[in-house]
């Protein structure tokens, strides 16, 4: 449930859920549904592990720009590969820890993750492919 209910939760989880797939969903296509599960701390009742992209509240630093140090911002751990069914995996160890949750580094970061696993493609280029081939160039 996230900061909104839950005394434990590090970070609020359901409007950064919802934003982020919105977002997401402007930058990027895949070719199935992907399942992202959030939790608000390492209790993990979003149940991260199983997701295929798994992220969970924790700290993180980043750079302070007018002081110039490092400072303590709301972050997350990411979790890669989890599965459910016959096949069940639980992704235990952390694809990559430490990470803002602010937009600039956050969604960098599952973009990179949509591309390399699981073949996402910028909405930029599948439009601009389109395009080619409404004009006749590919």
């Amino acid at each position: 449930t996230g900061a909104q209910f839950c005394g434990l939760a590090l970070v609020e989880t359901k409007a950064n859920a919802e934003a982020v797939a919105k977002k997401l969903e402007d930058l990027v296509t895949v070719d199935r549904p992907i399942r992202i599960h959030w939790t608000g701390c390492p209790n993990s009742c979003g149940q991260v592990q199983v997701a295929d992209i798994g992220i969970m509240g924790g700290p993180a630093r980043q750079l302070n720009e007018e002081t110039g140090k490092m400072m303590a911002v709301p972050g997350c751990k990411i979790f890669v590969g989890g599965r459910i069914g016959e096949d069940a995996h639980l992704a235990l160890e952390p694809y990559k820890s430490g990470v803002p949750l602010a937009d600039e580094s956050l969604l960098p970061e599952l973009v990179e993750i949509l591309k390399n696993e699981f073949g996402a493609k910028d909405k930029t280029m599948r439009k601009r492919d389109k395009l080619k081939k409404l004009v006749g160039l590919s």
